[in-house]
């Protein structure tokens, strides 16, 4: 990621006033589109957390529409717009990378690929970043061997 765009989400974590990818942090939840999707990050088989608060602004008092509240990985993406959103975006607003190669804090082994799966089924895709967050999906990204089962997410509780 380039130093500018680093310091530019930096600088939109902390005052929440700039948008990131377009998309605004807010002082309330957009009720337009309001689902959740599951990510799931495994190294090396073990779990990596995804933490809670990503997208939402304790020092300005707003949240952008792609968040987390809990360290589970539920993504909730709450908007006054109706559209389609991505991985890449809610990475972004996390401020960290995603590429076939690292996830976070997750990497492929040396010449590898990261394995990533969309419900259960292999992902082949160009660009990690274009996969489309869809309403009670799991997306799992893992290094590995050696590889996890994943979780299957209880979207009750949402």
């Amino acid at each position: 990621m380039p130093l500018l765009a680093l310091l530019s989400i930096l600088v939109a974590q902390a005052f929440g006033s700039l948008p990131i990818d377009g998309i605004p942090c807010q002082a309330s939840e957009g009720a337009v589109l309001h689902i959740h999707a599951q990510l799931q990050l495994y190294e090396r088989g073990k779990s990596v957390t995804v933490p809670e608060g990503v997208g939402i602004s304790q020092l300005q008092g707003c949240l952008y529409w792609l968040h987390t509240h809990t360290s589970d990985g539920f993504i909730h993406i709450e908007s006054p717009v109706q559209k389609s959103f991505t991985l890449g975006e809610f990475f972004d607003i996390w401020g960290q990378d995603l590429s076939w190669t690292k996830a976070a804090s997750v990497r492929a082994p040396r010449g590898k690929r990261l394995a990533i799966w969309v419900d259960g089924r292999p992902w082949h895709g160009r660009d990690p970043n274009a996969i489309v967050l869809k309403d009670q999906e799991t997306i799992v990204i893992q290094s590995g061997p050696p590889f996890a089962q994943p979780l299957k997410p209880d979207w009750s509780k949402l």
